[in-house]
């Protein structure tokens, strides 16, 4: 796309924005729709739209997962698999079939990639600095109680195992303190 479109589609969808924000809904409707017919496929664009839609009119039930279900697809579609799984698990528990199928099949894939990440369970996590650091960080209480089984000598599968969690929760919890710097491990 040409710059002098970009530009077009930009100033489209910040008028339609500033349309949205005064109460202007079918304007900033009809201008999103414009920046499409220029852009095809545009996520801005449809992000606005389904966004206005939602809070435009009341979904029923199906609807409203039916949402939930097709913004998972997107985040999927992006690559944010954490961020898709958080979104279905925000959903009412076995509303959807197909949303429950898709956070079993989340659950599997993102269980496959930490082990990957981790390097193998049988590493040893120590904790990284002094447990007093830990004071500023917002921890659940699931990566609390594993973080009081951390002794610098039980590998990662006997952690899992020991805990008592759901064994992909728990690997998870492992997985974002490494991520975020709490646990270390010789690699």
């Amino acid at each position: 796309m040409t710059e002098a479109r970009e530009q077009k589609v930009s100033s489209l969808l910040q008028q339609g924005l500033e349309l949205y924000g005064t109460g202007e809904v079918a304007r900033a409707f009809l201008l999103w729709s414009e920046a499409l017919e220029i852009d095809p496929g545009n996520e801005e664009a449809l992000d606005y739209m389904r966004d206005a839609d939602r809070r435009a009119k009341p979904r029923d039930a199906v609807g409203a997962r039916m949402s939930i279900v097709e913004d998972a697809r997107r985040l999927l579609r992006s690559k944010n698999e954490e961020a898709a799984l958080e979104l279905l698990l925000s959903a009412p528990v076995g509303v959807s079939l197909e949303s429950d199928a898709m956070v079993e099949l989340l659950r599997a894939r993102l269980f496959r990639r930490y082990r990957a990440d981790l390097g193998g369970l049988n590493q040893i996590p120590r904790l990284v600095g002094e447990a007093g650091d830990l004071e500023d960080r917002n921890l659940p209480p699931s990566a609390g109680f594993l973080l009081s089984m951390v002794d610098g000598v039980t590998e990662i599968s006997d952690l899992v195992s020991v805990s008592g969690m759901d064994r992909f929760e728990a690997l998870r919890s492992i997985y974002r303190m490494h991520e975020a710097g709490i646990l270390e491990w010789d690699e």
